[in-house]
């Protein structure tokens, strides 16, 4: 085995080589024989008619010198062969069922020995021996044959061989019969002019199989150059010295939208785009290669294109011009990718505005400009308001609508000078420079367009067919050019807008130092309120809820409170919007509610807990994050508390916020004793249909209402309604900021079995305090 495969290593090669020459051959070979039957069967029919003729004339002067019969006989057997010759010559040379290629050459072969069979039986038998003129008519008869044959069946040289021999031996055979000796003499130049015909047979023959070999290596050259022109990826075309197309591949027609045949009629000084013919023209005036790339727009179609040309020139063996050959690719789609990359560069993808970096290109430039002169200028900072709600109800297909109108409606509400840029979401930034040398006026203008875009974006979007209505907050910043960088200048309007956010929604601000330093506040707040629980910093204090009726305590609200490390007090109203914008919210209520239930735990375990329940406040945040449910009852049940002690408090704010999600919310709180407050209620919107749509345990009059209740007869009817609703929906109700006994006496005549908050029954206090309270009840 292993010198086996030792063997195949070593010769393997040389055996494949020997493969591949004998394919190579056999391949020839085939070829060869195809050609031969192309080459006979086309001359066929004419041979056999000359054939006929002559055996015509040979049976018309020879029949009257030899057996007539025999020689009608053998009349008619040339006869019908050479019909059947031309029969089968017009089908081809196609036998019956036969198709292949060796039975075809072998049916062939056998006719045409059969042919010479007959022949040389003429040339044997029929010879008019003593009759001079008949044997030297007879013997130029059978050469001529002889010859005939040699040449139409050259292409195939043992064919032309046997025909040859056969016809010439049988004369030669019959003339050395013959007695005299003169016979002899022509037997001996019968048989060399055979061997002449027959050294020429094989020279003919390799010269017709030099030329076959020939035509099939030029054929298949000019197909493989055909295929390549045809097949190119790029279009190409020659053109003779007067500019006319001579000829061109598939790929120009279909580069140019154009028919073969109409560009072969095409004289490229006709072409109404004469860009790339100005370069062409180069090439047959000065005979080099040139190039042309730009912009070309068909004669036909009129397709506006971007094209890559490259022409050149086109000589004869004598090195003479004698036209032009041009190669032509069809650029457009990267032109157009490279304009779209520079495009995308410098403006926003789905808008088609400016992006910052044009922004900050224009800004320099302009902003130079305006200083050298004395302009002022301003930049705006817009921010829809709330774009996430309209993103997350109707989804970003229509976001993204909303965004190109909006870019389309800032666009129309300012000068070609000015600039908007769409900077990322739904924050967009205009740029007016030079607006006025008087900052009043500048002033004064950028006023006037914030109040133009304001009325602008204000308008009904119709998208998708759903009508929305949106607002914007700008915040603005003048400029007076006194070398500010734009970061800086965008850094303050966007603080101004962040302002203008805080003061409502449709609001303009202009930036001032002050914001800047409430800002600072803000951050420095906001990195503090961070470590605030870890600091131990938060605390929680209580205000007692009292039964109006008897006046004892019968719940409590629990009140976050922050102490900073110098015995500073935060006030809730500033620290917990801080919280509620920085998501530090879910991790602080999480903390409330957390102490709140640990109080609850340790009161029911003390025996102290003489009132009913402990109110919290929860954000709307903190009740719209997924998971919030789970997270409390897992508190409630690590800590072992009875739920109907924990009372969650809500403003009607939030109901609106969270309205799908809300009611069942709710449902599911409530089906785990977990009841519900509504907080500052009065205060909010739709209050009566969200008491219909929610289950409440309990009202909270704002104390808005309760301050001016002495002095103001609105404020007692509007109490009235709202205990007159809590009736009628079954809920208690409890009147917040009650601080004077006058108050306290003017809502027990109200009502007597309501409840009440405020200053007069206690300040919000400590546990310990308020367990003190209780037990002075």
């Amino acid at each position: 085995m292993r010198l086996l495969e030792r063997l195949k290593m070593r010769f393997g090669p040389l055996l494949s080589q020997e493969r591949a020459k004998l394919e190579e051959h056999d391949m020839l070979h085939r070829f060869l024989r195809e050609q031969v039957l192309v080459t006979v069967c086309a001359k066929i029919p004419l041979t056999m008619l000359v054939t006929m003729l002559v055996a015509t004339v040979l049976f018309y002067f020879i029949a009257p010198l030899v057996s007539f019969y025999v020689m009608l006989v053998w009349y008619l057997a040339v006869f019908a062969l050479s019909m059947v010759r031309i029969f089968f010559a017009l089908r081809g040379c196609r036998y019956g069922s036969e198709r292949s290629l060796e039975a075809r050459y072998r049916h062939f072969r056998i006719e045409a020995v059969a042919m010479a069979v007959l022949w040389a039986l003429a040339a044997f038998f029929f010879y008019p021996q003593g009759h001079m003129p008949e044997e030297l008519l007879f013997a130029l008869i059978i050469l001529a044959m002889a010859g005939g044959g040699a040449i139409t069946l050259a292409i195939d040289r043992k064919i032309a061989a046997v025909y040859t021999i056969l016809l010439l031996l049988a004369l030669g055979l019959r003339m050395l019969a013959c007695d005299e000796p003169v016979y002899t003499v022509l037997f001996f130049l019968t048989i060399l002019y055979m061997l002449v015909f027959l050294v020429s047979i094989v020279q003919l023959a390799e010269i017709l199989e030099k030329g076959i070999r020939q035509n099939q290596e030029l054929g298949e050259l000019r197909q493989r150059l055909d295929l390549i022109a045809d097949q190119a990826p790029v279009g190409i075309f020659y053109f003779d010295t007067e500019y006319n197309v001579i000829d061109c591949n598939e790929a120009l027609s279909q580069q140019i939208g154009v028919d073969k045949e109409m560009i072969l009629k095409i004289n490229l000084q006709q072409l109404k785009d004469q860009r790339p013919l100005a370069t062409a023209g180069r090439v047959l005036e000065e005979g080099r290669v040139v190039q042309y790339e730009g912009p070309y727009v068909a004669m036909t179609t009129g397709r506006e294109m971007w094209v890559s040309a490259i022409f050149s020139p086109l000589r004869n063996l004598s090195g003479e011009i004698v036209g032009g050959i041009g190669v032509l690719q069809d650029k457009t789609a990267e032109h157009e990718a490279l304009e779209r990359a520079e495009f995308l560069a410098y403006h926003d993808s789905l808008t088609g505005l400016p992006n910052r970096k044009l922004l900050e290109d224009r800004f320099r430039l302009q902003i130079a400009q305006a200083s050298r002169e004395g302009y002022y200028s301003s930049l705006l900072f817009l921010d829809l308001d709330r774009f996430k709600h309209i993103n997350d109800t109707y989804g970003h297909n229509v976001g993204d609508e909303l965004l190109v109108e909006t870019a389309r409606r800032l666009e129309r509400c300012l000068r070609q000078s000015d600039t908007v840029c769409r900077l990322g979401g739904d924050e967009f930034i205009i740029f007016l420079p030079m607006i006025s040398q008087d900052p009043e006026k500048a002033l004064e203008y950028t006023w006037r367009i914030s109040r133009k875009i304001h009325h602008s974006l204000s308008r009904e979007f119709d998208l998708e067919g759903r009508r929305l209505f949106v607002t914007t907050s700008i915040g603005a910043v003048l400029i007076n050019g006194q070398g500010e960088e734009i970061d800086e200048i965008l850094r303050k309007a966007d603080i101004a807008m962040y302002h203008a956010k805080r003061k409502g929604q449709g609001v303009t601000s202009f930036y001032e130092e002050e914001m800047d330093r409430r800002l600072s506040r803000i951050i420095r707040m906001e990195h503090d309120l961070r470590h605030a629980i870890d600091r131990d910093e938060l605390f929680l204090e209580y205000q007692p809820i009292v039964d109006l009726q008897t006046e004892r305590v019968y719940g409590a609200e629990a009140l976050l409170r922050w102490r900073m490390p110098d015995g500073t007090f935060v006030s809730p109203a500033e620290f917990v919007p801080i919280a509620e914008e920085s998501k530090l919210i879910h991790q602080i209520g999480h903390w409330i509610i957390d102490r709140v239930c640990a109080t609850l735990a340790e009161l029911e375990r003390t025996g102290r807990m003489r009132f009913y329940y402990i109110s919290v406040n929860i954000s709307s945040k903190q009740f719209g994050h997924y998971g919030f449910f789970e997270e409390v009852m897992r508190t409630v049940e690590r800590h072992g508390i009875d739920p109907r002690q924990l009372k969650f408090e809500i403003t009607e704010t939030t109901l609106i916020q969270e309205s799908d999600r809300a009611q069942a919310l709710i449902a599911r709180f409530n089906a785990e004793g977990i009841g519900f407050m509504i907080d500052d209620f009065g205060t909010g919107y739709s209050s009566l249909s969200y008491l219909k749509q929610f289950d409440f345990e309990t009202i909270k009059i704002d104390r808005s209402f309760i301050r001016d209740i002495l002095i103001d007869t609105d404020d007692v009817a509007l109490v009235r309604a709202i205990l007159d609703i809590a009736r009628q929906f079954d809920y208690s109700v409890v009147a917040e900021g009650v601080e004077t006994a006058e108050q306290k006496e003017l809502l027990r005549g109200l009502e007597p079995t309501m409840f009440c908050q405020g200053y007069y029954f206690g300040k919000p206090m400590s546990l310990e305090k308020l367990l003190e309270k209780v037990g002075a009840q």
